[in-house]
């Protein structure tokens, strides 16, 4: 009897569409398989083992799971808090619901750092969420319970969230895709914040999948649209090279490589450092938008607190955690010049790279690191002390993970996460590919070319057994 726990997400469909196999067997070994799986993985909230009556549409019942950030009727939310919610959701989000309407099951909810506020993966109620390729590694964060299930087969498709990175690092922590729509398209983001609010900028919702293709079936149902006929005659690619950049060895030789590799393709490759990306207005600008609107979810007591006792904090992250503080002032006039601000950002960025169909940069600077304990936790509120180290040099920890995605997360390009191969020490390097605003569709196109040649790797939890 065949298994099919290693198949794509679009050999799902096909197989149960054709017959050739059933929810009862799939939804069987899946749940066997994550029986033997999930207790060194701990990827779920929660789990729903008998799941209702699939619904007839294009998916034919694909079982998939969803971040416990986002609301599903009839599961509680405890998005990562330490205690339970006492309560089940009432609605589901919309961009879940059309996953629902196509006739996707819903198998479980996956773990998340209390109120999505990390980049690894635990809180005190359930435990440490782990990496597939080495469990004593974080999966990344906020969406590692969805990267880490997907990638070690207990999920075929993820529904995640992404503000600064949440998508994007654990998608590249476990060796898996990952969509980050446009945010000028016409995609939901209700159901993301308790109390039904919602954040108007740079919250976006999307899938983490195994594979392209199956990044490209995620994007039909959410948007609606096919994907376009024609091919792609010429793909010109903008790839980072390093230039004193705060980021591991391992990284800057596969991005060198990679660069090789594609150069001998029938692409037209230029490597770029992309400086004026990553300079100091554009984190000012992203923090003080983030901040100003995240902000409105802190009552205005807790947010003088943080920012009173919070300047050793904001010492160790001047990128990010300074200028977010600086938008919990809260100030309108700020924020309206930010705003502003990023919109010439915006333009310039188009300008500079109009020449290139997509651009290929690090998702962070270092690998997927050994789990690390904050050194000090306020409900969810974490803060780590010890920096990253690279030969000689440091740099605190939110300012790592956060180098190379905030910056994307302010232009709101979309960006697929890719695996670019494997490290010395067997743990998968991600890249994120970047396309032009409201062109989701080409830039799957421009991935499919990009990636042609490159060996796609299965963790081993995924082959465990078969």
């Amino acid at each position: 009897m065949k298994n099919y726990i290693d198949s794509s997400a679009c050999e799902i469909v096909d197989a149960l569409s054709s017959k050739k196999l059933t929810m009862p067997l799939l939804l069987e070994q899946l749940d066997e398989h994550r029986g033997q799986v999930n207790p060194d993985i701990n990827a779920f909230d929660s789990i729903s083992n008998k799941p209702e009556k699939v619904q007839k549409g294009l998916l034919q019942g694909l079982p998939l799971t969803v971040k416990d950030q986002i609301a599903v009727a009839g599961y509680p939310r405890n998005f990562g808090l330490d205690k339970p919610a006492k309560n089940e959701c009432a609605k589901t989000a919309s961009v879940v619901q059309k996953f629902i309407d196509a006739g996707a099951t819903i198998i479980g909810k996956t773990h998340l750092p209390p109120y999505a506020l990390d980049f690894q993966t635990f809180n005190k109620r359930a435990g440490r969420t782990n990496n597939p390729w080495d469990i004593e590694r974080t999966p990344g964060g906020s969406s590692g319970g969805g990267a880490a299930a997907v990638a070690s087969g207990m999920s075929y498709l993820d529904i995640g969230a992404d503000l600064s990175g949440s998508l994007r690092i654990p998608a590249a922590y476990c060796g898996v895709f990952s969509l980050l729509p446009s945010d000028i398209g016409k995609i939901e983001t209700d159901g993301l914040m308790l109390k039904d609010a919602h954040l108007e900028h740079f919250a976006r919702l999307g899938p983490i999948t195994r594979s392209l293709e199956d990044l490209g079936l995620a994007w039909s149902i959410m948007s609606g649209t096919k994907q376009p006929q024609a091919e792609l005659t010429k793909v010109n690619i903008g790839v980072w090279k390093s230039e004193d950049d705060f980021v591991e060895p391992q990284i800057i030789s596969k991005f060198e490589e990679i660069t090789s590799v594609l150069s001998q393709q029938d692409l037209s490759v230029t490597s770029k450092s992309f400086k004026t990306l990553f300079n100091h207005q554009v984190y000012q600008t992203f923090g003080e938008i983030m901040g100003f609107e995240t902000g409105a979810f802190i009552p205005a007591p807790l947010r003088l607190i943080m920012r009173f006792f919070g300047k050793s904090v904001t010492d160790r992250s001047p990128k990010f955690l300074k200028h977010v503080y600086s938008g919990y002032k809260r100030n309108k006039q700020a924020y309206q010049n930010a705003l502003l601000a990023r919109e010439e950002l915006q333009k310039n960025f188009d300008h500079e790279y109009e020449e290139f169909d997509a651009i290929l940069l690090p998702v962070c600077g270092v690998q997927p690191f050994k789990h690390r304990d904050p050194d000090s936790d306020r409900n969810g509120i974490r803060d780590y002390i010890k920096p990253f180290e690279i030969g000689d040099s440091c740099n605190g920890y939110l300012d790592t993970l956060t180098a190379f995605t905030v910056p994307v997360s302010l232009m709101g390009n979309p960006v697929i996460t890719i695996p670019l191969g494997m490290d010395g020490n067997a743990l998968p390097v991600g890249a994120q590919l970047v396309g032009k605003r409201g062109d989701e569709w080409r830039l799957l196109q421009v991935a499919k070319v990009v990636t042609q040649n490159f060996t796609m790797h299965k963790s081993p939890y995924l082959t465990r057994n078969h």
